[in-house]
């Protein structure tokens, strides 16, 4: 249980509530399975980013980081973008991409202190953009060409947590002065949340969700999860010994921001002693009701991946296997027929559609 708060601004709502109904799986209603070709060359784990546009899904490992691999709309392998290794055509290291409307992607790679940006074009060539002495783990950009990188925690490389520059790599703007001087491991996590003409950013152990617009950011809103809250002896001692005591007692951090015209979904984590849990909170936009999903890794995965919210449904990531043992019989028969049995245990993309009047 946690309170949301939310600051007044345009085309943002204003809450101030404790979400405390959790729904039954029974009340989501999968209208669409699209099972994602597997094979033995593009086997993934459980910790994978997707970016999804009109006509395609991106998937990246975050475990492996071997490379982006892109599926068309009914779940066809199409290949690999920016496989990682020695020689032409492919890369060193992958932090982080992004999706051009053209179809090309843009790559982030970070090596020592520097980060590179490469554009990789639909027919799989690689140019670099820029490099810049900012370790960053993610990036975003925007329609003008400009960049958001996110460099995490990492003093001395990283003086601030976020930097603006232009289309050729020079810093412009930052923001979120970096103060922690105690030895942190790099962040992998996914910084950017784009939704409709909104820009989300949030960070590793911080409760805020900030908007980024017209070179400003701004906290929109705040969550405070009780004793699940990030202690403040963790960023008074040295990760080695505060990250220990904090798993002890259990933390909370926010995972991801997805919306659409009606609904809005945050995606928390919750890593306690007894496992790693998510709850995935959904707010009815118009009228402000809010429920949760509550799941957990080791036994309950049906809901525990959201990757976006689209035409007021819900997507996921998840498993075949996951899905023949979560979801409900009557459910299961309407899409069986739609994930068949194959050699390897493959992705699912689902969409959902919630009921919030149950």
């Amino acid at each position: 249980m946690f309170f949301l708060r939310h600051s007044r601004k345009e085309n943002v709502y204003n809450y101030h509530l404790r979400v405390s109904k959790t729904l039954e799986k029974g009340s989501l209603s999968i209208q669409k399975a699209s099972p994602l070709q597997t094979n033995a060359e593009n086997l993934m784990g459980t910790y994978i980013r997707v970016r999804v546009d009109k006509s395609s899904y991106y998937l990246m490992d975050e475990n492996s980081k071997d490379g982006i691999h892109q599926f068309n709309g009914i779940g066809d392998h199409l290949g690999i973008i920016a496989p990682i290794g020695d020689g032409p055509e492919k890369l060193r290291k992958l932090d982080d991409f992004f999706i051009n409307a053209d179809g090309s992607t843009k790559i982030l790679s970070g090596i020592g202190d520097q980060a590179t940006i490469y554009k990789i074009s639909p027919l799989r060539e690689i140019d670099q953009v820029f490099q810049i002495n900012y370790l960053a783990s993610s990036f975003t950009t925007n329609p003008s060409g400009e960049y958001l990188l996110y460099g995490s925690y990492n003093l001395p490389f990283t003086k601030f947590r976020l930097a603006k520059t232009d289309p050729k790599g020079n810093i412009i703007s930052s923001f979120l002065e970096n103060t922690y001087t105690n030895n942190l491991l790099p962040m992998t996590e996914r910084n950017f949340f784009q939704n409709q003409n909104n820009l989300y950013v949030i960070e590793s152990f911080q409760p805020y969700v900030y908007q980024f617009q017209n070179d400003s950011l701004e906290s929109v809103a705040q969550l405070d999860f009780g004793r699940y809250s990030i202690p403040a002896y963790f960023w008074q001692e040295d990760i080695m010994d505060s990250f220990g005591k904090m798993s002890e007692s259990g933390f909370a951090n926010l995972h991801g921001v997805f919306e659409d015209e009606t609904l809005r979904l945050l995606s928390v984590h919750f890593q306690k002693p007894e496992g790693i849990f998510k709850e995935v909170v959904i707010i009815e936009k118009s009228t402000g009701k809010t429920v949760k999903l509550s799941s957990n890794l080791t036994d309950d995965m049906l809901y525990h991946y959201p990757i976006g919210v689209e035409d007021g449904e819900l997507l996921f990531l998840t498993y075949r296997s996951v899905i023949l043992d979560g979801l409900p019989k009557s459910d299961l028969d309407k899409i069986q027929m739609e994930i068949p049995q194959q050699e390897f245990d493959y992705p699912v993309i689902i969409k959902a559609k919630i009921r919030f009047n149950e």
